[in-house]
């Protein structure tokens, strides 16, 4: 048991573990605020400790963010089912003569757990058995979700738009034999089609961006920043081992995007633009609810927006590192006695 201790407390450096971690676990911390403020309202602030906030306080600053998101799930299932700009194209054009792969790499439905049960599977426990906070479950979960839905939406929102056909655009079309381009413009347009299909056909002109990508970006990429964060892998001390733990997620989501063009359903041109818009909206999603990845609380989300002094200097990065101050917020090790980075530990032996 207690190797398995010390393999969460290397991990995860201010997880609330082991015989001296500290009873009084923060739940929060706040980001940096510019304005300065005066002695009197840092010491009022310190002798007032923790700010309490109230369970119906919370619920009514963040209903409308899960609001939103059940809007956006919404509007992302009508999505997935209509129809949108469709390009013209050309019967000779090679890229799109490919063979139509009924039985996909990854379904839709794997898909979904991938993109969502998969980090659910990890954000949970670690905030409950780990870091052992509430509103760190809340966090998480919000801001997974809010990525899933915000990614889903524009990429079906730019699919629609743009009309690129599919590489296996031609196999689900199925022009009639015979059929050829306009003669005078060398293209033609999906009057040529003769599959009844209505779904399948539409979905041929949704290539750009690919969906799977973005969606598999935006939820594994929102757990690698949230590992990063709980690992406190921006603070350039240098962590090998953590680092491979954060960024494996993004592995699989590499995997997706690459079975994309193993099906014939997408463009190289597609995964890559699918992949870098999901990982985008993942970061913007994760800085909503949590500090930057230096921040010296990293590992700790952001306060509720029902906090009645959110200007208030919360001094995290100016008050002595490694003392407690009264509100409970644990502070990491002081420049003297820091942690040693795993290369400086391997160089020296």
């Amino acid at each position: 048991m207690a190797y398995l201790v010390d393999a969460v407390r290397f991990l995860f450096p201010a997880a609330p573990i082991g015989r001296h971690a500290s009873p009084e676990v923060p739940l929060y911390t706040r980001n940096e605020s510019p304005v300065k403020r005066f002695k009197s309202l840092q010491k009022e602030d310190d002798e007032h400790g923790r700010v309490k906030i109230s369970l119906k306080t919370v619920i009514a600053s963040y209903a409308p963010d899960w609001i939103f998101t059940l809007l956006l799930w919404g509007l992302l299932a009508i999505l997935n089912r209509s129809g949108g700009h469709k390009r013209e194209f050309s019967l000779n054009e090679i890229t799109i003569q490919h063979s139509f792969a009924v039985h996909e790499r990854v379904p839709p439905y794997l898909l979904a757990f991938i993109s969502v049960g998969i980090p659910l599977l990890v954000l949970v426990p670690i905030s409950l058995f780990v870091s052992r906070n509430g509103w760190d479950v809340h966090n998480s979960v919000l801001g997974l979700v809010m990525s899933y839905t915000m990614t889903g939406v524009v990429t079906q929102v730019v699919k629609m738009s743009v009309g690129r056909p599919r590489p296996d655009l031609i196999a689900r079309c199925l022009p009639a034999p015979g059929s050829v381009d306009h003669p005078v413009f060398g293209l033609s347009t999906v009057d040529i089609c003769t599959n009844t299909n209505l779904l399948i056909l539409n979905d041929g002109f949704k290539s750009f961006p690919s969906g799977h990508s973005s969606l598999s970006f935006a939820g594994l990429g929102f757990l690698s920043f949230y590992l990063a964060g709980k690992m406190h892998l921006g603070d350039v001390r240098g962590h090998r081992t953590r680092a491979w733990f954060a960024l494996s997620p993004l592995l699989g989501g590499t995997m997706v995007a690459i079975s994309r063009t193993e099906d014939n359903r997408h463009h190289w041109q597609d995964v890559l633009v699918g992949s870098i818009l999901g990982l985008s909206i993942a970061w913007v999603s994760y800085r909503t609810y949590y500090p930057r990845l230096s921040h010296k609380q990293c590992h700790l989300p952001l306060a509720p927006r029902c906090d009645p002094d959110p200007e208030t200097e919360d001094d995290l990065d100016n008050v002595e590192e490694g003392r407690r101050r009264q509100d409970g917020v644990r502070l990491l090790e002081t420049d003297d006695e820091r942690r040693e980075s795993e290369e400086e530990v391997a160089w020296r032996r």
